[in-house]
Order: structure tokens, then sequence, then C-alpha cells
């Protein structure tokens, strides 16, 4: 036998292989990233499900059957100034159940991993909004309910804010209620139901002075 079909052999083997192993690789390739978007979704909430770089001002943290009062938070993120509405802040959320537990489970704790949470980024005139349900008291406790934020952008390193509480809550102090803020910028909100039975509250965010470390999210 020449040499030359051997060769010619050996090239067709070898193309025929190649192109069934790039089949496979980019069939692996699909069926991990199916995988991560699934485990980002469960993990990360809905809002985890905005493309790539796109972090919606509206989100929906919770679905329609989770039980308990369907509630809507909304504001406006405003720069130091308490004026001059910033785009582009991210609101972090995160909170107890109806019945004050972090997870299905009743494990858990202040953690950011925890059953119900979301992510906003605030929109060019400094609105967000997430839809969630109102939280419990951890229970046998006298801790009232809450929602833990953080906030963070760019010239703004991520920093905790007070946590949402609300105003017809009986464990809530009087002293509490003094240094809560006043207005729309007060970290304890006054629910009303509207006609669809939904609670609406609303918070502003004033951002904090960034003074060391300013480089943004």
């Amino acid at each position: 036998m020449s040499q030359e079909p051997v060769e010619l052999i050996t090239r067709r083997l070898l193309s025929k292989y190649r192109s069934t192993f790039v089949l496979a690789l980019l069939m692996a390739v699909v069926a991990l990233g199916l995988m991560g978007c699934s485990q980002d979704a469960s993990s990360h909430g809905l809002a985890s499900a905005a493309p790539s770089g796109s972090v919606p001002a509206k989100v929906v943290i919770v679905s329609d059957k989770e039980p308990g009062d369907q509630m809507i938070i909304s504001g406006t993120i405003y720069a130091p100034d308490g004026r001059t509405p910033l785009k582009d802040i991210d609101l972090f959320v995160y909170q107890t159940d109806a019945t004050g537990l972090y997870s299905t489970s009743g494990s858990g704790g202040d953690n950011r991993n925890t059953r119900i949470h979301g992510l906003v980024r605030s929109s060019a005139d400094g609105r967000y909004e997430f839809r969630t349900i109102k939280p419990g008291s951890y229970p046998g406790s006298r801790n009232p309910a809450h929602i833990h934020a953080y906030v963070s952008g760019p010239g703004y390193p991520e920093y905790w804010i007070d946590e949402y509480h609300f105003s017809d809550d009986p464990f809530v102090t009087s002293d509490m209620r003094s240094k809560g803020g006043n207005g729309n910028f007060s970290s304890i909100l006054t629910l009303t139901r509207g006609g669809d039975g939904v609670l609406r509250g609303v918070r502003d965010l004033k951002v904090e002075p960034c003074s060391r470390n300013c480089t943004g999210r």
C-alpha cells in the first residue's frame, strides 16, 4: 500500500472524529450553562434572570403563591445632598418569610443566602421597587419584623443601612421611632393596603458620602 492513501485515510478519520468531539464539547457547554442559570435563579432570586450587566429597577422576589401579605416597597435613591437622584445604585435586600424564618428548613440567620432575597438597581431618576411579602418576627422573640438591606454603586462601596421596619409592628419601640428618620427617609414604613389587597410602603434613601477607598462597585 502506498503512503498517500494512508495519509488520506488518516486525515479523513481525524476530520471525522474532530467534528464529533467539537459537537460533544458544544453540547456539554450548553448543558453546563443551563445548569448555571438554574442555580443562579434559585440562589439569587428573580433579579438574577436579568441579562448580564443589567439589573432591573423593579423586581419581584417572591411568587404570588408565597404565604403572607404581598407587599411592594418603592422609593428614590439620592446623592448625599438628599436632593439629587442617583442612578445605578444597587440595593440588595433579604428577609424572613411570614413565619419569621429565613429558610424553609427553619435554619439560617443573619446572612444573605436566605430564601427570600433580591437585588434592584436604581433607574435614571433614582427610582427602585421590589415586591415581596411582609416578613414575620423571629419566632418566640420581641424583635420587630424587618428587611435587611445593603447599598453600593459607582463611588459608593457597599455598606449596610438600617433595616426596613413597619410602623404598625408592636415590637417597634419609641426609641426606634425617634431614631428612624423623618418623612419618606424614615426606615420605619407606614404601609397602606390598596384595592388589590397589596400592602405598599415608600422609603427614600440617601447614600452616605464616601470617605475612603471610593473606587466603586
